[in-house]
């Protein structure tokens, strides 16, 4: 029996060693952060792994420095001077939900505009992973009063705000290089789940497909995406007219479809 003791013991201090580098490694492995989060290292090691992660001025987060509305914060990320992007992440640091949204953009440019909830000031951060692991960052800071994800939607001021539910507002129009550009708005509470006496209850899927069926983009979106969520995408389709079909689905299985026509590059 001693000797069982004396080789659990050692195998316990071993452990810790191996967790305790297993830490230090993580902790090496991640750059200063220029928007000072004390959340950072956390943030790294939650959302950013499987590769290296560098700060990339190639990843552009157009943010306001002060949130006019806590509830509706515009944020637009622009990483199209990247190649071989994978997926897109966005995470507020300071919220009591950090995960934002998830993009994987198959047939789009590497580019999405959202709106998230902010409960209080906080950096945003936004990872670009591309096919070789990287993680290529870019982020904000943003000053806002505070609320954002525990006050519940102004749906539920009204009566009928079932009724509306998933009805949209879509247009695709051409840029001034011809690049297709999508928004669309739909009509959901986007519960959080934190304010009181309201269940989560959000819109988690969205999916963009071509004419024939081949995947444009594919978006996980969480609680922090604001109430009737705004979605920019810039999905590459070629200069002739053509059709996207949207299909978007909440954590309730409400399941909403509908077709986008892209219009064609009109020449001067």
């Amino acid at each position: 029996m001693v000797h069982s003791k004396k080789f659990l013991s050692i195998s316990k201090l071993m452990l810790s060693a191996v967790l305790l580098a297993c830490s230090a490694l993580a902790q090496a492995a991640a750059p200063a952060d220029p928007f000072g989060s004390v959340m950072w290292q956390a943030m790294v090691d939650r959302y950013f792994t499987g590769g290296d992660v560098v700060f990339d001025q190639r990843v552009k987060v157009i943010a306001p420095y002060s949130a006019e509305n806590q509830m509706h914060v515009p944020i637009t990320v622009d990483a199209t001077g990247l190649e071989n992007v994978k997926q897109i992440v966005a995470v507020a640091d300071l919220n009591p939900i950090q995960h934002v949204l998830t993009v994987r953009p198959k047939q789009a440019l590497s580019f999405i505009g959202f709106r998230l909830k902010l409960q209080q000031s906080s950096p945003i951060h936004v990872g670009v992973q591309t096919e070789d692991g990287t993680w290529h960052m870019g982020g904000a800071l943003i000053d806002a009063a505070g609320g954002g994800c525990t006050a519940p939607a102004a749906a539920h001021g009204t009566s009928n705000w079932m009724q509306t539910l998933g009805e949209t507002r879509a247009l695709v129009r051409r840029d001034s290089k011809g690049d297709a550009r999508m928004t669309v708005r739909m009509r959901h509470p986007m519960d959080t789940g934190l304010a009181a006496g309201i269940p989560v209850f959000y819109m988690n899927k969205m999916v963009v497909k071509d004419e024939a069926g081949g995947v444009i983009a594919e978006l996980d979106l969480f609680e922090p995406v604001s109430e009737n969520p705004t979605i920019t995408l810039k999905p590459a389709v070629g200069s002739s007219a053509s059709q996207l079909a949207v299909s978007t689905r909440d954590t309730e299985g409400n399941e909403f479809s509908f077709p986008l026509s892209v219009p064609a590059v009109t020449t001067q």
